[in-house]
């Protein structure tokens, strides 16, 4: 089976196509030039190197795959993000008309359902809408809550100012997934295509909630430093602080949205758990895995 993978670099595609390739299937490897693009190419996958806001290039990457991954890919400097998102959107959704592609899965988010006030959210929100709309696609939309690598904010914090913090309600419990696990359930959707019909929702919900005062007692045990504070910013002062980190006005705007919709329990604190939309990796393998070692190295 020949499977495309967009956005083949990033954790969620590299884990992926690294997957895909193990199961024997062709993959051909979606993203811009680089050296990652370069490694899954020497793993046996095929590199499409370009930019997926071409739809003529995604029309010719999706041309004769049996299935794909889509996804759209984070702007975290555009001046416009929602634009920009909505304009790449609208170029992926051409190209899976155009390339005649039957069945896709779709990186999409939790509280893709509402169509406001949750921030860079709603781009996903725009694209399940768009490619519901393609005749004779059959797509299964996946809705991971929050990433555990968001977390990974704070190892600058750590060790610059030697504190964890963001605008989050330190006490909200509320569920955050691995991007390993969202890689494994794309995975298991794609090399079992049968078990994608019409236009289908998965969450994924990670093994359980935490509240940034759980992450900050699993990262302080994991790095040795027990006193760790966890700091609630300001929205204004976290605001403030992801410019300085290099983001866009525009994108620290939206992420403002979306931690104030979530401190206020309108997002992501509301999904019914169950046995399909729980997934294994816990917080203390993560941070164990991959939070502790950054901070080491």
């Amino acid at each position: 089976m020949h499977i495309t993978v967009l956005g083949a670099t990033g954790n969620i595609g590299t884990a992926l196509v690294h997957s895909l390739l193990q199961a024997g299937h062709a993959v051909s490897a979606v993203a811009r030039p680089s050296a990652r693009l370069d490694a899954l190419t020497a793993a046996g996958a095929t590199p499409k190197a370009g930019d997926v806001a071409d739809a003529a290039f995604v029309t010719e990457a999706l041309r004769g795959a049996d299935a794909a991954f889509l996804m759209l890919p984070p702007a975290p400097t555009s001046p416009d993000v929602l634009a920009q998102l909505d304009a790449t959107g609208e170029a992926i959704a051409q190209a899976v008309r155009d390339s005649g592609l039957k069945t896709a899965v779709h990186l999409s988010s939790i509280s893709a359902e509402l169509p406001a006030g949750t921030g860079p959210i709603v781009s996903t929100h725009r694209q399940e809408i768009r490619l519901n709309a393609i005749a004779g696609l059959t797509v299964a939309h996946l809705r991971p809550s929050y990433f555990m690598e968001n977390l990974l904010a704070n190892v600058g914090l750590i060790q610059h100012m030697g504190i964890m913090g963001s605008a989050i309600r330190p006490d909200l419990s509320f569920p955050m997934v691995a991007t390993r696990d969202i890689a494994a359930a794309a995975a298991a959707l794609l090399v079992k295509l049968e078990s994608i019909e019409g236009q289908s929702v998965h969450y994924l919900l990670g093994p359980r909630n935490y509240s940034m005062t759980d992450a900050r007692s699993v990262i302080a045990e994991a790095i040795g430093r027990p006193d760790l504070p966890y700091v609630p910013f300001s929205y204004d002062d976290a605001k403030k602080g992801m410019v300085g980190a290099g983001l866009s006005e525009s994108m620290a705007g939206l992420y403002d949205e979306m931690t104030r919709s979530l401190n206020e329990e309108k997002i992501m604190a509301n999904e019914v758990r169950t046995a399909e939309n729980t997934t294994p990796t816990t917080l203390e393998t993560f941070v164990g895995e991959v939070f502790a070692p950054m901070l080491k190295g």
